[in-house]
């Protein structure tokens, strides 16, 4: 059987994340997010859906019902945090 991996990048359409430098969160996350779909799309047994894949902004109520409609058996919200402190979070 399959395993489910529901990917959210963080952030999207008005709200931007931490800005800084010319970058956007949202635009790192989503970065990530796509390499991570083509990355895991190389292994068989593995489903990849995304929260999004443009420049939307889904609810986050709405991205939590699309991965538990969907049955999501992992759940991954990409973020880069910069609000400071030391150390890893996931």
């Amino acid at each position: 059987m399959a395993k489910k991996v529901f990917l959210d990048p963080g952030h999207g359409g008005s709200d931007p994340g931490a800005v800084a430098n010319g970058l956007r969160e949202k635009d790192l996350t989503l970065a990530i997010a796509k390499a991570t779909e083509k990355y895991l799309k190389n292994y068989e047994g593995v489903s990849i859906r995304l929260s999004r894949t443009g420049d939307t902004k889904p609810s986050l109520s709405a991205r939590a019902k699309a991965a538990n409609d969907w049955g999501a058996d992992y759940f991954v919200s990409i973020h880069i945090n910069a609000g400071g402190g030391t150390g890893f979070e996931s």
